[in-house]
């Protein structure tokens, strides 16, 4: 077996990175690097790794079995890039997992929410794998259905596993910093019935029912013919704003119900997603049990809450609970495109091409 190097953590800063040596040579090539250091199958231990007789780090190093050693280094790229070029010379190097279970553990670690890290686990234990290996005793029609559902099943837990982007917008006072509080459970952003309080972009994670999506409080909408420095402030922050809904999976536009507001604009035709609109102030509206949508955020929290998870879940063609249990998902958009690819494909190819999948291609001939 040749000698094989791979990188078990995904590439980038972290605390720990992970890497393991396979082959003919691997526990003596470690044992060079740490002095001659005994790295006995299935003893940890602490290592001093030195190369060109400079002190590289102080990492973890454990025999897995012979021809097999595990190596716990701090995760600094450029410390890593250096072990992986000494210890890969004249090796296969293999950066990131290979296996779609070893992917979904590792996306796990990172999980925005809980439904999130329960498909990821149902992944991890095989319930991905063992659907699609299925698909190689199926029929062109019933595998072609299957296809689809796998896909379907990725767009909805897209959103749990990748957290859409919903930017509060509207004019000024209407309520999107109180709102933006509200859903996230804490008075994150000021509050202030003086016109023009928010000027820049505050993004916070939250869940709308189950599903989590960042949420991005802007500056409100206004005439900016006021003069001076902090109009001009202010109208940056309009701009930001703008961008943003630009961006948005969805803008929840909000328009006061409260008859001592100025004429509202109608929702932004500039956004590159969604709009959805939210009316607030349902406290000082006498007909606002008649208005779908309306909500007062400042005296009842939860229940703007639930109109806005309601309205995040229409607006995206989302279930109310993105997990069913051992159900089987593309874990992201790549396995999901290669998963597409599959369609077609029959006899030892499909075989070949699920196998393809599995153990972490992206893109099949």
């Amino acid at each position: 077996m040749s000698l094989e190097v791979r990188e078990l953590t995904p590439p980038g800063s972290g605390a720990v990175s992970v890497l393991r040596l396979s082959g003919a040579g691997a526990l003596a090539a470690l044992r060079a690097l740490s002095g001659g250091a005994d790295l006995a199958p299935g003893a940890p231990r602490l290592v001093r790794l030195r190369l060109d007789g400079e002190d590289l780090d102080e990492a973890v190093a454990c025999g897995l079995s012979a021809d097999e050693v595990e190596l716990q280094v701090h995760g600094s790229p450029p410390l890593v890039r250096r072990l992986i070029d000494h210890l890969g010379r004249g090796a296969a190097i293999q950066r990131g997992p290979r296996s779609l279970e070893e992917r979904a553990a590792l996306l796990l670690a990172h999980a925005p929410c809980e439904v999130a890290a329960r498909i990821l686990l149902d992944q991890a234990e095989g319930a991905l794998s063992n659907e699609l290996r299925a698909l190689a005793g199926m029929g062109e029609a019933q595998s072609g259905r299957t296809i689809d559902a796998l896909l379907e099943r990725w767009r909805i837990a897209r959103r749990a596993l990748e957290p859409a982007e919903v930017v509060i917008a509207g004019p000024v006072n209407a309520g999107k910093s109180t709102l933006f509080n509200a859903l996230l459970g804490e008075d994150r952003a000021i509050v202030s019935p003086e016109p023009g309080t928010t000027r820049d972009l505050l993004r916070e994670l939250a869940l709308l029912g189950a599903w989590p999506a960042w949420l991005v409080d802007t500056a409100g909408e206004r005439d900016s013919s006021a003069a001076g420095a902090a109009a001009s402030v202010e109208e940056q922050g309009r701009q930001r704003g703008r961008r943003a809904r630009g961006t948005a999976d969805l803008v929840l536009w909000l328009e006061p119900l409260d008859p001592s507001c100025a004429p509202v604009s109608r929702p932004p035709t500039d956004s590159g997603g969604r709009v959805a609109l939210v009316h607030t102030f349902a406290d000082l509206a006498e007909d606002a049990g008649r208005v779908r949508g309306a909500i007062s955020a400042l005296r009842d929290a939860s229940g703007a809450r639930a109109c806005v998870a309601e309205v995040f879940r229409a607006a995206l063609a989302l279930p109310v609970d993105p997990w069913t249990p051992g159900t089987a998902v593309p874990i992201t958009a790549d396995m999901a495109s290669a998963i597409g690819t599959l369609r077609g494909r029959s006899g030892a190819d499909l075989a070949r091409a699920i196998e393809a999948v599995i153990g972490g291609a992206t893109a099949l001939a």
